[in-house]
């Protein structure tokens, strides 16, 4: 969306000329007073003035591009504005601010607020204050809408996907675009789109297998899509993992994702012993910490289990290749790992 530029300030428009200004109070004796510009102490003089007379106008929700997203949230409301020119708007700040917490956020909020419009039947919570997908509760039940409102649904959904993809072009790390994509997600249920994000995370490794944003995300939409993760999930993702760690052993994400699907579908590590050791006769992966690190887990978890004096010796000696050879930077910590073998109660 087009924005128009104006080298004129705004205070010194004449729609302007009614409205004095509150300067900010620090007290008598301010200690250390910040140095604010000029431009940017007058701005939020007039700020402080529109919202100590509740001004709700056209000029006000001017302002609020300048200032700040609640008073504009409450604008918008209030003068009943179309929130697809809004989402326009966000759009092309987006563009000029893509780091931006606060216009991410303001973007989820209007979008709740479009999705209430579309079903004022339905309890809908567009909150104005941060939330996350983990904390965020679905809007509705998607099979429990009619064959219409299932399209307009999946209309919105995928125009928001398309748009957070297009600023994950030009930075794969926004923590904020990732977060407000799990929020989409998560906010509108379990439709069709849960898919489809697996078909995206897996586009986005094959561009870059390091990038730690999008094995996040994977996990994120493997264990929260489809009502949560089942035995066929853990084993499609543990192949895909060790696919990935093949290729590129001494990347730790995919180590990271390999362990924790085991855990949330209540596997043991011990399970992925023969595709471990089988790394150890390859000679860039014989050099990778995580290789080690997680025969150390299995040898460990193993000696516990069986009381096997012979897995806690191999388990040494995985603790000693990281503190002298692989992962010396952090020798003290994997000392300190070898300390506690000791303590394994084995059999005689």
């Amino acid at each position: 969306m087009a924005e128009q530029k104006d080298d004129v300030p705004f205070y010194q428009k004449p729609e302007w000329a009614d409205v004095v200004p509150i300067p900010q109070d620090d007290g008598p004796n301010p200690l250390v007073p910040i140095a604010y510009t000029q431009e940017y102490s007058t701005t939020m003089g007039y700020f402080r003035a529109m919202c100590r007379a509740q001004e709700k106008s056209e000029r006000a929700l001017d302002l609020t591009k300048i200032v700040i997203e609640f008073y504009r949230q409450q604008l918008l409301k209030e003068l009943n504005k179309d929130l697809k020119i809004e989402l326009e708007w966000i759009e092309w700040m987006v563009e000029e601010h893509p780091k931006s917490y606060q216009i991410w956020h303001h973007r989820q909020v209007i979008v709740g607020r479009i999705a209430q419009s579309l079903f004022p039947s339905i309890t809908t919570t567009p909150s104005s204050t941060p939330s996350t997908a983990q904390s965020a509760e679905a809007a509705f039940v998607f099979n429990d809408l009619s064959e219409l409102q299932k399209t307009t649904v999946q209309d919105l959904v995928k125009s928001e996907l398309e748009f957070i993809a297009e600023a994950l072009k030009e930075d794969t790390k926004n923590y904020h675009a990732w977060s407000y994509r799990q929020w989409v997600l998560a906010h509108f249920g379990l439709g069709p789109w849960w898919t489809g994000e697996l078909a995206y995370t897996e586009e986005l490794l094959k561009e870059d297998v390091r990038n730690n944003s999008a094995w996040n995300q994977r996990y994120f939409a493997v264990t929260n899509g489809s009502g949560g993760l089942t035995e066929e999930d853990v084993q499609r993702e543990v192949q895909f993992a060790k696919s990935s760690i093949e290729k590129t052993p001494s990347n730790e994400s995919p180590w990271v994702y390999l362990t924790g699907i085991l855990r949330k579908g209540n596997h043991s590590v011990t399970e992925i012993k023969e595709f471990c050791e089988g790394l150890l006769s390859v000679p860039r992966a014989n050099f990778s910490p995580f290789v080690h690190a997680t025969l150390l887990d299995i040898y460990e978890v193993e000696a516990k289990e069986q009381r096997s004096a012979a897995s806690v010796e191999k388990a040494k000696e995985e603790a000693t290749m990281l503190a002298e050879k692989v992962d010396s930077i952090r020798s003290k910590y994997w000392n300190w790992r070898k300390t506690q073998l000791q303590k394994i109660d084995v059999a005689a």
